[in-house]
């Protein structure tokens, strides 16, 4: 136990953080309720708080730990240490938060997207553990996904790659939501997401008096992409409609992705992947019909919610292992 390592996913309900050994062994995790703050001093005394009561736990201190690993739900740029696009930190686009970290830790620290530490997570003990060349798709109540490119993550020339929400799904049409409870999110979020299905469905309803199973089981509450796929279980009309249409959009963004890229594996996750079984064969399937002599292989991640968490806490091993200031 000479190089602890931590690896913390900020989400903006719930805060998960891990240690783990040399090897990659999780010794400890636990989730805590995230506290949010606009003010980054307040949002990490309170994070490294979290992380020393963890350390303590395990007959170590924070300052014993070789490294941390930080996803966080924005677009990170390790370069100038901001994020940016995270609503629920919102913090200044222009704010490092490097040196605020390092009065609460100054050892080496990694800081990443949380679909890219993920993937890195899969990577070290997960679904692409062995692969080198793949893209991880998490589908939830909005998308996301990281590249895996020769072995290691590509990021992007502003540290955005992978924002495959923003996809044109339309060509010529110029995205604007509707409604302004959605302009956080883009074109392509807004067909496959757990969010755009449920929106779907809710204005396919909306002044429209027929029965309707998903209304049904939406019980008076907002329709919501659950509803839609209950009742598709029960071959509702409808719902299998709106999933035809949400599967059709996912498996030929997979299908685009991976042919333009060459890659070799496609990694599903998410909250929608997770709760309902036959997501990633539906997919595959459909994948299959546009090249039927594939050799691309399509899998569901296996790590669920614990994947941001080990990811950055393996990040942070690579880091270290490669003694370099990348991984």
């Amino acid at each position: 136990m000479n190089m602890l390592t931590a690896g913390i996913d900020v989400g903006g309900t719930k805060t998960l953080l891990c240690l783990t050994d040399e090897e990659g062994t999780v010794l400890e995790q636990y989730k805590v309720e995230t506290q949010l703050s606009r003010e980054p001093e307040v949002f990490f005394r309170w994070l490294f708080t979290e992380l020393e009561q963890l350390c303590k736990r395990n007959g170590t201190t924070l300052a014993s730990l070789k490294g941390v690993g930080i996803g966080f739900p924005g677009v990170m740029n390790e370069r100038t240490g901001t994020l940016t696009s995270a609503p629920a930190l919102n913090w200044p686009a222009t704010l490092d938060i490097r040196p605020v970290i390092a009065a609460y830790y100054p050892g080496l620290v990694v800081l990443d997207n949380d679909v890219n530490m993920a993937a890195m997570g899969e990577y070290a003990a997960g679904s692409a553990a062995g692969s080198e060349h793949f893209i991880m798709i998490t589908v939830g109540t909005g998308v996301g996904s990281a590249l895996f490119l020769n072995g290691q993550l590509y990021r992007g020339a502003s540290f955005a790659a992978g924002e495959i929400g923003y996809l044109i799904v339309e060509p010529g049409a110029v995205h604007a939501a509707a409604d302004p409870e959605y302009s956080e999110f883009g074109p392509f979020e807004m067909e496959v997401s757990g969010t755009g299905i449920g929106a779907k469905a809710a204005a396919r309803l909306h002044g429209n008096n027929s029965s309707s199973l998903i209304r049904e089981l939406a019980q008076g509450d907002t329709v919501r992409a659950e509803h839609v796929f209950a009742a598709a279980q029960q071959q509702d009309e409808t719902a299998l409609a709106l999933l035809d249409h949400a599967y059709e959009q996912m498996a030929a963004a997979v299908k685009n992705i991976a042919i333009t890229l060459d890659l070799e594996l496609v990694i599903l996750g998410g909250g929608v992947v997770e709760k309902n079984s036959g997501y990633v064969q539906e997919i595959a399937a459909r994948v299959s019909r546009y090249t039927p002599e594939q050799s691309l292989l399509i899998r569901q991640a296996v790590l669920g919610n614990q994947a941001g968490a080990i990811g950055a806490a393996a990040a942070a091993r690579s880091r270290l292992n490669a003694g370099t200031g990348q991984n």
